[in-house]
């Protein structure tokens, strides 16, 4: 027996600077089990979007003499099963879809997905962070990162991940 579906999106999805663990999902039965996200984030100064910002003369200074830093034990355990008993046909029809800059770990996903346990784990430290746009201008600024750990960035992600797809 035939499942038929159809998924219709007239306009547009405009999305620029996609972080960590995000995603867009479109369509019918877009399945995303599991998904995590653990990390530590120093940021001085983060993300700059958009245009004609300025920076000027400024002083940025990290410091982070942890002894011990970001120890992350992620167990997670995912188990996900598709019907197997049940056949789609889909029909798809999109006006548009435009992304800029996508991150660690970020997904489009068009149509009938299936995804499972996508992780994202991480240790960072901006003193500047990304800049976005245009016309941005960072001028005479002085960054400095002092990360001095003694143990730096322990992650131990041991993730059961079973899927049973179509």
């Amino acid at each position: 027996m035939k499942n038929s579906s159809q998924f219709n999106f007239i306009g547009d999805i405009n999305v620029q600077t996609m972080q960590r663990q995000s995603g867009i999902f479109i369509g019918e039965e877009n399945n995303a089990i599991g998904w995590s996200t653990h990390g530590k984030e120093n940021n001085v100064i983060g993300g700059i979007s958009g245009q004609s910002n300025l920076l000027f003369q400024n002083i940025s200074i990290l410091n982070d003499p942890d002894f011990i830093d970001t120890p992350i034990d992620d167990r997670d355990i995912n188990i996900s099963f598709a019907n197997p008993s049940k056949e789609d046909a889909s029909s798809i029809t999109l006006g548009s879809v435009n992304v800029n800059t996508m991150e660690q770990n970020s997904s489009v996903f068009l149509g009938n997905s299936h995804v499972t346990g996508m992780d994202a784990n991480e240790k960072v430290n901006y003193s500047q962070g990304a800049v976005f746009g245009n016309q941005n201008q960072l001028l005479n600024n002085l960054n400095t990162n002092n990360d001095q750990d003694f143990i730096d960035g322990i992650m131990e992600d041991q993730d059961i991940k079973i899927a049973n797809l179509k």
